[in-house]
């Protein structure tokens, strides 16, 4: 009997956790995080399941120069949501939270240096454009191997990778048919016009070398003593140092900035990316001082990092509560900016432009406030601090088809952040 009762009352306990909508999750060896993150917001109405409730967080260490903000009007709504610079965001939906890493889609606004496609998600917190210019081009270097009158090679503007085969005779002539180019599969290509022209020259047979045999494909040699014997020259794959200068989008905070990174020609750049990294951008022969443009939008799906750390679900109540693991946003982050996102609706209807047409709130009267804080700096921000723009009823941003009840459900009236330490 004493065995029941214990199950019993085990039972008991489990379903009443159940029932008050707590979860803890994110142990990760089961010794938990050091540092978390408590995100408290109160609503003037029930929460809706069917509605959306955004908590974007940026990242990128610039101390508020930048910062989540919604959407306002189109015609770029990308995630239906928020714009601005955030690198993270959770989300509570349908009864569940989740906290989601941003992805950015970029496309091609422009070719040019031998950029020539782009593909895949990018890194990064802001939507805006990145102007790709080609700066310093490193020509692979050429490695000769084989017995032959060839003694080194100088690449002087080649950009595929690749080898070249040839036989020279006793009088260091080159064998007919014996010069044969075969692209790399990373950074190689098909010959040019002009640089096969220099190969057939050769393979005619009965042809001296000389320092400018292979000038067409933009190779220069060092000879030997005439030898006879077969070589080969493998051509490694030519990189150029690649400037990125981002400006945020249009209504976006946050200043313009230059990063450099480096590709590879005749690739499609995409692990080894670091000019615009995530991203592939695909490189045909680079042109020095050329420039490509890109634009980043923020996609509408993020990626899944998972549930965060601990939450209580609002199980009819007009309050969210969350708890994150700053682990999970990455690592020696120096701050955070944060904003509280409600709105009954995405949208994703370029036609509409009207920030009066659908039913949304953040923080500040406009929504277009976020709030900064050090992650070093353990402490509790809210609402009530009188350190930012006081949350209230009725925001101007609460317009659009939807009833009185509806925007109670969206109307942010209260806030709190608690940065501690567990261990």
């Amino acid at each position: 009997m004493r065995g029941l009762r214990r199950i019993l009352l085990a039972t008991a306990a489990l379903a009443a956790l159940v029932l008050a909508g707590c979860a803890r999750g994110g142990e990760a060896g089961g010794t938990g995080p050091q540092v978390v993150i408590d995100l408290y917001a109160r609503y003037a109405g029930p929460i809706n399941d069917a509605f959306y409730y955004f908590i974007p967080i940026d990242t990128d260490g610039d101390f508020g120069d930048d910062g989540p903000v919604p959407v306002a009007a189109g015609p770029y709504w990308e995630n239906g949501w928020g714009t601005g610079s955030f690198s993270h965001y959770v989300e509570y939906h349908q009864g569940q939270y989740n906290v989601y890493r941003t992805a950015f889609v970029p496309s091609l606004q422009s070719a040019g240096g031998g950029i020539i496609a782009v593909s895949g998600n990018a890194t990064g917190s802001s939507v805006g454009s990145s102007v790709l210019t080609v700066q310093t081009i490193t020509y692979g270097a050429v490695t000769v191997t084989g017995a032959g009158t060839v003694a080194s090679v100088s690449n002087q503007s080649l950009q595929s990778a690749g080898t070249l085969a040839l036989a020279t005779n006793a009088a260091g002539e080159v064998v007919a048919d014996s010069v044969v180019w075969t692209p790399a599969t990373s950074g190689g290509r098909a010959l040019n016009a002009t640089e096969q022209a220099a190969v057939d020259a050769l393979n005619a047979g009965g042809v001296p070398l000389a320092t400018g045999s292979l000038q067409g494909m933009g190779l220069a040699l060092t000879l030997g003593a005439p030898v006879a014997g077969s070589q080969t020259l493998t051509v490694a794959p030519t990189t150029a140092t690649v400037r990125n200068v981002f400006t945020p989008g249009e209504n976006v905070p946050g200043p313009t900035s230059t990063t450099s990174g480096t590709l590879q020609a005749n690739t499609a750049n995409a692990g080894t990316n670091t000019a615009l990294p995530g991203a592939t951008v695909t490189v045909t022969d680079f042109v020095s001082g050329g420039s490509a443009t890109i634009r980043l939008d923020i996609s509408p799906a993020g990626t899944l990092v998972g549930p965060p750390y601990d939450y209580t679900l609002p199980s009819g109540g007009n309050s969210l509560r969350v708890t994150i693991d700053l682990a999970t946003l990455g690592s020696n982050i120096p701050d955070l900016s944060v904003n509280y996102i409600s709105t009954n609706e995405l949208i994703f209807d370029p036609t509409i432009t009207d920030p009066n047409q659908h039913t949304y709130d953040a923080l500040g009267r406009l929504g277009n406030r976020y709030v900064t804080f050090r992650t070093t700096q353990y402490q509790t921000i809210n609402n009530s601090s009188g350190l930012f723009e006081q949350e209230g009823a009725n925001d101007s941003t609460l317009e659009g088809p939807t009833t009185s009840e509806q925007r109670n459900s969206v109307d942010l009236m209260d806030w709190s952040i608690t940065i501690r330490r567990l261990r």
